[in-house]
């Protein structure tokens, strides 16, 4: 259901007006009405510092462990963020100087450690000592002849050479020369080893500090999120009166404006209200039973509707869960997806997620219903249990291929019978005939047809010609009410033309329930298969079948379940919404001061 909203105006001396975008705040009840889309700096720095906020606390999330305890800390949020972003800093520039040190131990490695002491006598001795790299194949033995060469190494495919000459005299040769760095090996050893021992240290203090830290940022970004949202209403106010008189507008629920009113009326405000108009499309507000509201999430993918629609969501519901049960098809998986949500909940506390764990238990249900339908326990046909087989309603292949379209068609009809609904909401009775008179062609059209699947109608079968002629009669003269009556039977016709071809295309998608159904009974029947070969090997055949069964049942279950999420959601996106003639997106409502809070 969606919430009726109300449209308030509020007027107010602008010396009151931040006292009273404070206290409404506090309220958590009003959409406010959005009248610009500037921002000020003060929004700009604001948002700028909840995205810095938001970063180091994901980055320090990856160093809290079950044993991380918060130690009291003299900073601030900002003198810890700042001590942060300056450790970040210090880490990045040891990585790259210890890349760019990692890279000159390489290179000098091959030369070993030379005595830079020795080397200086010889410089002042008049003796030069070069140093050259070439292939093994490229030395030249003359060499060795017309100067003063040793070999210092030979690695793979090159031999390194030292040649000590006089500074004067001229050296031609053809290898690649090296010239050693500033420090020896060792010394680039040990500053390798203390820059690894600092980036040690660094990582040290993320883990130490990273839970006090998370504490201060997670209430820092509280309060910035709060300052942000008075900062955004605030601009939404349009001054009046030469700036004397303020002018806000918002949404509020029909349902909370006693609440507000008791607000009202301890202040000086001027305030008056109105129903909410189609066109001044007002924020959405879904409000539905238990169940239904389990699958909200599921419709809020696609999009909200608009504030003359009908909500979905209750009648989506019922046929999601079957229909991800169907593509599961397996009693087996169903208990296992709805021990998980369970286990889940016990591990996670975060009320934004737990709604979806509750999902996942209710999808279990799902899939346990079908597959008992079905017949299915972990791939083990229940119809050779004897107690079971006759509560096992199918049968075979072909009655589950039967029962997909079956399926279909109840979705289909009921689809277009809420199409029909709306239009009677929206424009009046009369314009939701046609649209019914559809609904009753196309289901006698169904049972009708249900015949060729093998199927029996029973005393239905002689009522169908009844059916179609009615709702022929009605789509060709009621499509448009008040128009030319030739008009009306032409553009029937192009209607009855559109729904019919439409029905069996959207009828034929929902054999897609079918093939993954089965698909995935095949795939854990073979699995059963190969894991009772293995169970047949001498002593370690049992652990091997138990093995083989756990992995090869978890991935399937892993496999059926993506399935059984995505193909009933394109059923109900494309199928379901549009024989339903859904309509959005709608603007979600958020309520200043609780727009990350849901409202009960």
């Amino acid at each position: 259901m969606i919430e009726r909203m109300l449209k308030y105006t509020f007027l107010l001396h602008h010396s009151d007006y931040l006292d009273f975008l404070t206290e409404l705040q506090k309220l958590g009840m009003v959409h406010i009405l959005k009248s610009t889309s500037d921002k000020s700096d003060k929004l700009v720095q604001t948002h700028h510092d909840i995205e810095a906020y938001t970063n180091a606390l994901k980055f320090l999330r990856k160093w809290v462990t079950d044993t991380s305890e918060a130690k009291a800390t003299s900073l601030t949020a900002s003198g810890m963020l700042k001590q942060l972003n300056e450790m970040h800093l210090e880490k990045e520039r040891l990585h790259l100087q210890y890349n760019v040190l990692a890279k000159e131990i390489a290179d000098l490695e091959p030369w070993g450690d030379f005595d830079y002491n020795l080397l200086k006598g010889l410089e002042n001795s008049g003796l030069q000592l070069d140093l050259y790299y070439c292939t093994k194949h490229h030395f030249k033995p003359e060499w060795l002849e017309q100067y003063t060469i040793q070999e210092i190494n030979s690695a793979g495919h090159l031999i390194y050479f030292a040649l000590l000459h006089k500074k004067e005299e001229p050296v031609q040769i053809d290898a690649e020369s090296f010239k050693l760095p500033p420090k020896t090996l060792s010394e680039l050893r040990k500053q390798e080893i203390t820059i690894g021992e600092n980036l040690k240290a660094i990582d040290a203090f993320y883990r130490e500090t990273s839970p006090a830290a998370i504490e201060l940022f997670t209430a820092e970004l509280e309060k910035l999120s709060h300052a942000y949202e008075f900062e955004e209403a605030n601009l939404q106010s349009v001054p009046e009166a030469d700036n004397q008189v303020m002018i806000l507008q918002g949404w509020i629920p029909k349902r909370l404006e006693e609440n507000l009113l008791n607000f009202l009326q301890t202040g000086s405000v001027v305030y008056f209200s109105v129903k909410a108009r189609v066109e001044d499309n007002p924020p959405i507000l879904l409000r539905n039973n238990w169940f239904a509201r389990i699958f909200e999430p599921i419709g809020k993918m696609f999009m909200l509707p608009f504030y003359n629609e009908l909500d979905l969501t209750p009648f989506l519901a019922p046929f999601y869960m079957l229909f991800f049960g169907f593509c599961s098809g397996d009693a087996g998986y169903g208990v296992i997806l709805f021990l998980l949500g369970w286990f889940l909940k016990k591990k996670i506390k975060n009320p934004d997620t737990r709604p979806f764990l509750t999902l996942i238990q209710t999808l279990g249900i799902g899939t346990v219903i079908m597959g008992f339908v079905m017949g299915n326990f972990f791939a083990f046909d229940m119809k050779n249990v004897s107690f079971l087989n006759p509560m096992i309603p199918i049968r075979d292949t072909n009655q589950i291929f039967n029962f997909a379209l079956l399926l279909g068609v109840i979705q289909i009809v009921v689809g277009k019978i809420l199409n029909a609904v709306k239009r009677m909401m929206q424009f009046g009775f009369v314009h939701g005939l046609a649209q019914l008179g559809l609904t009753i062609f196309v289901l006698s059209l169904a049972v009708q047809g249900s015949t060729m699947l093998g199927a029996n109608p029973g005393s239905l079968l002689k009522f169908t010609p009844y059916g179609m002629y009615l709702g022929l009669g009605m789509v060709l003269l009621l499509n448009t009410p008040g128009k030319n009556i030739f008009l009306n039977i032409a553009n029937g016709l192009w209607i009855m033309y559109g729904a019919v071809t439409g029905f069996f295309g959207d009828l034929l998608s929902y054999i897609r329930l079918f093939a993954l159904g089965v698909s995935s009974g095949i795939l854990g029947f073979v699995i059963n298969t190969m894991a009772a070969q293995f169970g047949v090997i001498p002593i370690i055949g049992p652990v091997l079948y138990i093995l083989f069964m756990i992995g090869g049942h978890g991935l399937n279950i892993a496999l059926s379940s993506l399935g059984a999420f995505v193909h009933p959601m394109r059923l109900t996106f494309v199928e379901f919404f549009n024989n339903a003639g859904f309509s959005g997106p709608g603007i979600a409502y958020k309520p200043f001061g609780k727009q990350n809070q849901e409202i009960k």
